[in-house]
C-alpha cells in the first residue's frame, strides 16, 4: 500500500513540474493575461517651428520633413498635412509588476535629427488611484528612454502619453498614445 501511494504521489509531482517547467500557457487552454502592452505614436512636426539652421540641416543629411531639404530658404514650407509630417516615433509600455506595482517606460526616436529636448507627461491611472509623471530629457541623442514606478493597485490600469520633443530640425509633437492592461 505504501509503495503505490509514493508512486501516485511521485507522479503527481512529475505533473506539477512539468506544468511548471511548460509555463503558464500549457493549463488547459487559457492563456495567462499579459505582463506588459505597449503602444507606439507617430510624432508630428510643427512646420513653422524650423529655423534656417534647421533647413541647412535637413538639406545636408537630405530630411524630408515640411519641403526643408528641397524648398530655397527664401520660400515658406509646406504646412497643409493635419497636425504635422511625421518625424519620429514615442513608445509607451506599461509593465505589471505585481501587487498592483507598475512600471511605465518610453522611448522616443527621432527621423528629423538629433533630440535636443524632450517635455512630457505620463498619465497614470488604476484602481489605487493616478498620478503625473513629468519627463524632460535634456541630452542630445538620436532617441530618449525613461521610465518610473508607480503603485496603481491590481485591476485595470492606463497610461497616457502627450508631449513635445524637440529636435534638431524641428519642434514634434507627441500624438497622444494610451495603453490599458490588467495589472496584477
Amino acid at each position: 500500500m505504501r509503495v503505490r501511494t509514493i508512486t501516485a504521489t511521485l507522479s503527481a509531482l512529475g505533473v506539477v513540474v512539468g506544468l511548471l517547467a511548460t509555463g503558464p500557457t500549457a493549463t488547459a487552454g487559457v492563456s495567462p493575461l499579459p505582463l506588459s502592452e505597449s503602444v507606439s505614436s507617430p510624432l508630428l512636426a510643427d512646420c513653422s517651428s524650423i529655423t534656417g539652421n534647421g533647413r541647412g540641416y535637413a538639406r545636408l543629411h537630405d530630411i524630408a520633413l515640411c519641403g526643408a531639404d528641397t524648398i530655397p530658404p527664401d520660400e515658406p514650407l509646406r504646412v497643409e498635412a493635419v497636425g504635422g509630417e511625421e518625424c519620429g516615433s514615442a513608445t509607451l509600455t506599461l509593465t505589471s509588476r505585481g501587487g498592483g506595482l507598475a512600471t511605465v517606460a518610453w522611448r522616443v526616436a527621432s527621423t528629423s535629427g538629433p533630440i535636443l529636448d524632450v517635455e512630457f507627461d505620463a498619465s497614470l491611472s488604476g484602481r489605487a488611484g493616478g498620478s503625473m509623471r513629468r519627463f524632460s530629457v535634456r541630452e542630445p541623442s538620436l532617441h530618449a528612454t525613461g521610465s518610473s514606478v508607480a503603485l496603481l493597485g491590481s485591476g485595470q490600469a492606463t497610461a497616457t502619453l502627450s508631449g513635445t520633443v524637440e529636435t534638431f530640425t524641428a519642434t514634434c509633437r507627441i500624438a497622444p498614445a494610451s495603453v490599458r492592461m490588467h495589472l496584477r
